[in-house]
This record gives structure tokens, C-alpha cells and sequence, in this order.
């Protein structure tokens, strides 16, 4: 085959991808939860991690003031305390001495119907079902401290954390909605008279999505046999 029968890009195309090189096809990031869903409990789980790997180094920390305080302070250093991230359902308050700490919460999740009866599609040959909703929850994190500034200024970190990320919390959460619903008022714990304490509460909506199907495809249920089919014809 000649060149002149052989297709070619424009000059400006071809200039992207020299000789030799191997375009590669590119897809958005694929959520990690995308195979599992989403759950109180995974939620409660990839906030406990986001908050470990922020406050891990006081370099990580949006706040200037709170980056200088706490670690002139000394709880970043390896010989002292460290903030304590955890879930409410394991959480002593007899273990939390004078370290702050983040407790997470899970609050209650909401159906929220998207479609009449859940039935988003049907496949009438298969007999398959699709189904989908959506599930609107929120978690609250206890930021504690036993010291009312330092406990406001964790606070605060934590509410700019999920408010200036929210957007790629919600893609990696593989979530439809995420915003910081409320950052409560400074109270004393009633745990404990010496600890100070501020909610911080982020509201999301959670997609789910099922199909059922029939065990064997439709027309396998009739069943035909040939005596019958004869007697209807020649009776």
C-alpha cells in the first residue's frame, strides 16, 4: 500500500506524539470505595486517617499560630505526647491524660429516595432490577483539650481542613455532597471537669446503588414439549 492511501494526523497532531512515542489513555482517579460503598463505619475510618496524616507534622498544619504553638509546646516531639485520633466507640477518656485528641462520631444516615420505588432501570430481557438511592449522614468530631484556646484552635484547624479539601474529600470518598454542617460552641466535658470541648459536624450524601436478577433468564421457565404443541394443532 502506497503512503498516499495511508491516513495521517494533521502536522499539529502529530507533533504532540513524536516517533516512538505511546500515548496513554487517561481516566479519572478511581475511588477505593467505589468497590465497597460506603458506610458509617468506612467513613469514621478514612477521616481517623485523614487526621493522622495532618496532624502528623506541624508543617502540615494550616493555622501559623497553632503550628508555632504547639510546637514550641513540645506535643509534636517524639519524647512527648501526641494528639490522640481515634473513634468514639474506642476511646477511654481515663487514657487521655493532657494530650488533645480528635474523637470521631458517627451520627444517624437518612434513605433519601431519588426514584419511585428505589427502580432506577429494568432490563426487560434479562429480568434484571436496578436499583439506587441515596443516603444523607454526617459524623462529628470531638476536638478535646484541657486548655480552652488550644482546644478552639484545633478546632478551627479542623473545620478549615474539611472545608478548604471538601471537594477532594468528596471525590476521594466517592461521595455526591461534603461540607462542614456546624462548628459548635466551647463547653466543659462532662467526662471530665478538666478537659474542654468543641464539635465539629460534616454533612455528606453517600450514593448507593443494586441490581437483582432472575436466577435463569425468562424463557427458560416455559417449557416446551412437543406432544403438548402437537395436541393443540391437530385437536
Amino acid at each position: 500500500m502506497s503512503d498516499q492511501n495511508q491516513r495521517t494526523n494533521p502536522p499539529e497532531v502529530e507533533a504532540l506524539y513524536p516517533n516512538g512515542s505511546t500515548p496513554q489513555p487517561r481516566f479519572d482517579r478511581a475511588s477505593a470505595l467505589c468497590s465497597i460503598g460506603s458506610t458509617p463505619l468506612i467513613i469514621t475510618g478514612a477521616l481517623r486517617q485523614l487526621f493522622l496524616q495532618h496532624f502528623a507534622d506541624p508543617q502540615n498544619l494550616i493555622s501559623a499560630t497553632l503550628r508555632e504553638y504547639l510546637t514550641t509546646e513540645g506535643v509534636w516531639q517524639e519524647n512527648g505526647s501526641s494528639l490522640l485520633v481515634e473513634a468514639i466507640t474506642r476511646f477511654d477518656i481515663s487514657h487521655l491524660g493532657t494530650r488533645p485528641a480528635l474523637i470521631i462520631k458517627d451520627n444517624a444516615w437518612q434513605w433519601q429516595r431519588v426514584v419511585i420505588g428505589n427502580l432506577a432501570a429494568y432490563d426487560a430481557m434479562t429480568g434484571t432490577h436496578y436499583y439506587a438511592g441515596l443516603w444523607t449522614g454526617s459524623h462529628t468530631v470531638f476536638v478535646i483539650s484541657q486548655q480552652a484556646a488550644e482546644t478552639q484552635q484545633i478546632a478551627v484547624e479542623v473545620m478549615r481542613l474539611l472545608l478548604y479539601y471538601g471537594a477532594q474529600l468528596q471525590q476521594d470518598f466517592n461521595l455526591q455532597r461534603f461540607q462542614v454542617m456546624e462548628v459548635g460552641a466551647l463547653s466543659a466535658l462532662k467526662e471530665s471537669r478538666e478537659h474542654y470541648v468543641v464539635p465539629v459536624t460534616v454533612q455528606y450524601v453517600a450514593p448507593e446503588s443494586w441490581y437483582t436478577e432472575q436466577e435463569a433468564p425468562r424463557l427458560k421457565k416455559i417449557v416446551f414439549k412437543a406432544s403438548e404443541m402437537l395436541k393443540t394443532v391437530f385437536t
